[in-house]
């Protein structure tokens, strides 16, 4: 592999990550509804592409991880999945827009 492609692999995957850390932090803050609010503008042209990108990244490691939980802890694929795919496609899909 090429030193650009992983130069590459390894900003996607640390973008992702801090995606991914920042979402999980921010749905356990608790704030009232007035502060919560996002400029609908903002949250439909760039919190729901990167939401998007989080959900196509989080079914990636979802897949990779799978064999690995399956042998080690089946029983926490359930977990696994919600965090990596049904937070995400919650956020872009369910959730109206500008709530958050």
């Amino acid at each position: 592999m090429s030193a650009r492609i992983r130069r590459t692999l390894a900003l996607l995957v640390a973008f992702s990550l801090l995606l991914m850390a920042g979402a999980t932090h921010a749905s356990e803050i608790s704030m009232e509804e007035e502060e919560a609010k996002t400029p609908i503008v903002w949250d439909a042209m760039v919190m729901r592409p990167l939401g998007i990108a989080a959900l196509a990244v989080g079914v990636a490691f979802f897949a990779v991880s799978t064999p690995i939980v399956a042998i080690t802890r089946p029983s926490d694929i359930g977990k696994v999945g919600h965090v990596l795919i049904v937070k995400p496609a919650k956020y872009v899909w369910v959730d109206p827009i500008g709530t958050h």
